[in-house]
């Protein structure tokens, strides 16, 4: 019994031997971290600097060391965006959305991965989908060249789809409709600038609602702040919308205000006639 007595104690210390936490298992996540910074200097090991950091996340979570989590997971986000910007270069927009998505869901204020998310799903076809993840990208803090960016993607395709419609030899009255159905959505993610309203003038004129038409392209006029080519369409537009309406002298004045660069012609024309 005596020998018995001392063995267990010792069996008992060499069990706390093998359960307690090797020194080098914790701090593990810390090498991986200061690994991944290395790793990341070269630009063909940048998926290995990933690795490397998501698992010094995964470590730190679990030895409760919210700063290392935390920054590890950042430099995780930006890695995301680097390869997710590779693979949109190279045009492989599967590729580029999923690492993109990867990047948001683990740090969702990098907001670059969500922009970069709504490119590749603009260029996949997936357009309400872009339309969300750039509205969520415009409307976050903390990076404002980015939700810039974003902002003018959603002014960009809704702006398009205006242009477009309305650019057609002969528009119709339902391409006037598509495109004010097109600017109004636009207004649902931000304010009327100059643009909108010269669009919603030219629509007006083409579906024959020539008061409509004024009232938008004076609207466009007193925030106009571009060359003076923008500014001569939109007096062009107000000219047309005053002949609709049988005010001769207010399309004289427009049309003497739209001589110039591409409208110069027609508004001449436009001047020897009335």
């Amino acid at each position: 019994m005596k020998a018995l007595r001392i063995t267990l104690p010792g069996l008992f210390v060499m069990a706390a031997v093998l359960v307690a936490p090797s020194p080098v298992t914790a701090q593990q996540y810390k090498e991986d971290y200061n690994a991944g910074l290395e790793a990341a200097k070269d630009p063909a090991a940048i998926a290995n600097a990933r690795s490397l950091f998501a698992s010094a996340a995964t470590g730190a979570d679990e030895a409760s060391d919210t700063e290392i989590a935390q920054r590890a997971r950042y430099y995780v986000a930006q890695l995301d965006y680097r390869l997710g910007t590779a693979a949109f270069r190279a045009e492989d927009f599967p590729a580029a959305l999923e690492h993109y998505s990867e990047g948001e869901t683990i740090y969702p204020t990098f907001i670059k991965n969500t922009y970069g998310k709504g490119l590749a799903l603009k260029n996949l076809d997936r357009i309400d989908e872009a339309l969300e993840a750039f509205k969520t990208a415009a409307g976050a803090q903390g990076d404002r060249k980015t939700s810039l960016a974003a902002e003018k993607a959603i002014r960009d395709h809704f702006m398009n789809l205006a242009s477009t419609a309305l650019a057609k030899r002969n528009a119709t009255r339902a391409d006037a409709d598509a495109a004010l159905a097109a600017l109004a959505s636009l207004l649902e993610f931000m304010e009327a600038d100059a643009d909108v309203h010269y669009y919603t003038a030219l629509a007006h004129y083409t579906k024959g609602e020539g008061e409509a038409a004024i009232a938008s392209a004076e609207q466009a006029l007193s925030m106009h702040t571009g060359s003076r080519s923008d500014k001569a369409k939109i007096y062009y537009v107000l000219g047309e919308a005053y002949v609709s309406v049988g005010n001769r002298d207010a399309a004289r004045d427009a049309f003497s205000n739209a001589v110039y660069g591409s409208w110069k012609q027609s508004a001449e024309h436009y001047l020897e006639t009335l």
